[in-house]
């Protein structure tokens, strides 16, 4: 690996050469012929690497994004701090290795390839929504399913971009600080994972179930602490409007007004930043057959209220819910209070 991608541009490895060439490097341009049970990782990301022994046992890996960016998971700096970690565990006696989620060597060629798109050109993303349509055959697809590769922002650690499994953050009353992480602690595993980056810390949570406990391990100082991460109901959603591989999964409200003024919301009861605004003369076909009108006052969906305006309904929209799904809407009309069903669709 010479070069890599940062920021939009390609930019020498130079400050890293010498730790570059204790590695034997591959750069993989496509992956048809590629066991997608070795090489596990978060198809919607611009840049992964892998670090594997020659029994093809993987280390670790880097890489890694979110909805702030492409890079804003990743630095060269950060690379250079796992290539240097990974070094020191190839050194050790007692490795220790990622596990894999499955034995049995599977190829893009044993599921179905993506809409329009042939079995041996596929972009990335597109295993993945082909890997969706595996799931949404089988009936598997729920909205659990499609929270991939969850940060560990979520159970309330951010970690350092520069370096690596560093903990850089600990939110209050998370389940990190109920564990006792503190910023500082050095992650050392992850639901059985070894950590020596950001992409390994999603990789470990991507394996982990919904609900429950799982294992993290660091290091504070010389001391090496144990202790179990709570998984609260619902810990998996993230955002998922920059996924391209969700984009035909992901609905739309189909719903569209004007904002009511803040004499109106009084009148109708509503707090004043409170979302509600009347739908306009033009109905969507999706609106009218739950029977909305022009005119009716939109509140929200499933009695729950916004803060906001109508983008962030939207948005609430695409990442709460998936085509097919069907929800109640909350209404106003004629002054009273109503409720009706939509099925969303794309």
């Amino acid at each position: 690996m010479d070069c890599g991608a940062f920021d939009g541009q390609v930019v020498r490895l130079e400050g890293i050469k010498d730790i570059a060439d204790k590695f034997v490097r591959v750069r993989l341009t496509r992956i048809e012929n590629v066991d997608l049970n070795l090489f596990e990782f978060d198809y919607d990301v611009t840049f992964m690497v892998f670090f594997l022994n020659a029994e093809k046992k993987v280390f670790g890996r880097y890489g890694g994004r979110d909805a702030e960016g492409a890079d804003a998971r990743q630095s060269l700096k950060g690379l250079k701090y796992t290539m240097e970690s990974v070094l020191r565990m190839h050194e050790r006696e007692d490795k220790v290795f990622a596990p894999k989620s499955g034995e049995k060597p599977r190829f893009i060629k044993d599921i179905p390839g993506p809409r329009g798109f042939g079995r041996d050109c596929m972009h990335c993303h597109q295993v993945r929504e082909a890997l969706n349509a595996e799931l949404h055959k089988a009936g598997k697809l729920t909205r659990e399913a499609v929270y991939r590769y969850p940060p560990p922002d979520n159970l309330g650690m951010e970690l350092d971009v520069d370096r690596g499994g560093t903990v850089k953050a600990v939110k209050e009353k998370s389940a990190a600080s109920a564990a006792g992480l503190k910023a500082g602690d050095v992650l050392q595993t992850l639901n059985g994972v070894p950590i020596h980056s950001f992409g390994d810390a999603q990789y470990a949570l991507d394996l982990a179930p919904k609900e429950g406990a799982i294992e993290v391990v660091w290091k504070r100082d010389s001391k090496v602490h144990r202790e179990k991460l709570t998984l609260a109901e619902g810990w998996r959603k993230t955002d998922l409007l920059w996924r391209a591989s969700m984009r035909d999964l992901l609905p739309s409200a189909r719903l569209s007004g004007f904002e009511l003024s803040a004499e109106e919301k009084k009148a109708l009861g509503l707090w004043s930043k409170q979302m509600a605004f009347r739908q306009r003369e033009s109905v969507s076909k999706q609106a009218k057959e739950a029977g909305i009108r022009a005119g009716d006052i939109i509140l929200g969906v499933d009695d729950k209220s916004f803060e906001g305006d109508l983008e962030k309904f939207k948005e609430y929209v695409q990442n709460t819910y998936l085509v097919g799904d069907k929800v109640t809407v909350n209404i106003v009309r004629d002054g009273k209070r109503e409720k009706v069903v939509m099925m969303l669709v794309k």
